[in-house]
């Protein structure tokens, strides 16, 4: 397997930082309570590709998607049989819901796709 880690964080290749806002929560006192974390993130940021978008069903419609790429296992999603939500990456003060995560560990990266969440 070729190890394309180093390619993730070259700048010449578009790698640049984001942020990644996880939500947790749990009941205190009978109210559900939401708990925002920050996590910093870096890698290569594109536009998602027609064949990153033809993986879901509703991909014609989707607007605004970008390919989050990282060294790192950052990204979280869910699925309707995992309860939760979302991870949402921040990317030049847009917001993108992850609706796709893609673990090429093999390879050396973590991918991701975000859709954007406001104007898309």
């Amino acid at each position: 397997m070729i190890d394309v880690s180093s390619l993730i964080a070259d700048t010449d290749l578009g790698a640049q930082s984001y942020s990644i806002l996880r939500s947790t929560g749990s009941f205190v006192k009978g109210r559900w309570t939401e708990i925002e974390e920050e996590i910093a993130g870096y890698g290569s940021v594109h536009v998602a590709s027609q064949k990153d978008l033809n993986q879901f069903p509703e991909g014609d419609r989707i607007k605004g998607a970008m390919a989050f790429y990282s060294t790192q296992e950052l990204f979280v999603t869910r699925t309707g049989d995992d309860p939760g939500t979302s991870d949402k990456c921040v990317w030049r003060n847009e917001e993108y819901k992850l609706v796709a995560v893609y673990p090429y560990v093999d390879f050396g990266f973590y991918k991701a796709i975000g859709v954007r969440i406001k104007g898309a």
